[in-house]
């Protein structure tokens, strides 16, 4: 894949230390891509990782695991996005594992990895971890990424329900992350209905979609609605701004990163105006023509004979 200096969709990144933290362990990145061939298309490949594991654990395994899934995708020929993403992080899991056993300092660390891969319209999404992949379409926001906690994990078992999570002693445990001697799995569920499913990856993007990536330090203080009113901002960098706020109102107590990127409607603002015109020019022509008849029919009834 080569890289692009412009990306084919609008997007704002912003990450933060937050209050409490006095250094930033998270790490993200967008990387733009030219089309590779007449069936892959131009594409944005988003990821976010929080890392874990002490000031320079946490900062060193979230920045290896953003360069290296990054690096594996642009040596790829984007023929197979799924395969090629799960491939990336299990490439960076390897490369965090085995920097953390050189060095007294690195030993532990780990991160999250949260990547979103856009090839013109078509989202495919791949996750270890809890940092999360929301969708926003015509003013409803999902979750389409699957958290790997221990909460998550006791809910799919039947053992609690949402309402169990606010509060629980457990909700940071994570089960599943970057920098693991085992290789992890790779989460390949999209979940956009009652569901996570994997035939959903590739489903089409529409024209006003939204998606917006964060870590934990962004979704524990904000509500998914409280995300849906601020993204209405047509300037994202604003609309970061203002979630950021939001999340330093509310004590920000972890480092927190957002990604958002938007689907526009494909017509530009002189277009819209165009035709807004046009039409207004038509109205006026009917106006006319309704008044003429009008005119033309009240001189015929009350014309001399």
């Amino acid at each position: 894949m080569k890289r692009s200096s412009k990306s084919h969709l609008p997007y704002a990144t912003l990450t933060d230390q937050g209050i409490v933290r006095d250094h930033n362990e998270d790490s993200m990145a967008i990387t733009a891509f030219d089309p590779a061939s007449e069936l892959v298309p131009e594409s944005l490949l988003c990821v976010l990782c929080d890392g874990v594991g002490g000031h320079l654990g946490g900062e060193t395994a979230s920045r290896l695991a953003v360069e290296q899934i990054i690096a594996e995708i642009e040596a790829t020929d984007g023929s197979s996005p799924m395969v090629q993403l799960s491939n990336a992080i299990q490439s960076a899991n390897e490369l965090v594992w085995k920097n953390a056993q050189v060095s007294a300092e690195l030993r532990g660390m780990a991160t999250t990895a949260t990547c979103a891969w856009i090839f013109g319209k078509r989202l495919f999404i791949a996750n270890v971890g809890d940092s999360r992949i929301y969708l926003i379409r015509k003013g409803r926001i999902h979750q389409i990424s699957v958290d790997h906690t221990w909460l998550q994990e006791a809910l799919e078992a039947g053992y609690i329900t949402k309402a169990d999570f606010k509060g629980h002693p457990n909700a940071h445990v994570i089960k599943r992350y970057v920098g693991s001697e085992a290789a992890p799995d790779v989460d390949s569920r999209l979940m956009f209905g009652e569901r996570p499913e994997r035939n959903l990856q590739g489903m089409t993007l529409e024209a006003g979609d939204q998606l917006f990536m964060c870590s934990d330090g962004v979704s524990d203080l904000v509500q998914e609605n409280e995300i849906v009113t601020l993204l209405i901002n047509p300037n994202l960098d604003t609309a970061l701004e203002a979630l950021k706020l939001l999340v330093y109102q509310r004590g920000a107590s972890d480092n927190l990163s957002m990604i958002a990127v938007n689907i526009p409607s494909g017509k530009s603002p002189a277009a819209v105006k165009t035709k807004i015109l046009r039409l207004a020019f038509f109205a006026i022509i009917l106006l006319i023509a309704a008044f003429a008849g009008i005119y033309l029919g009240w001189m015929a009834l009350f014309s001399p004979r």
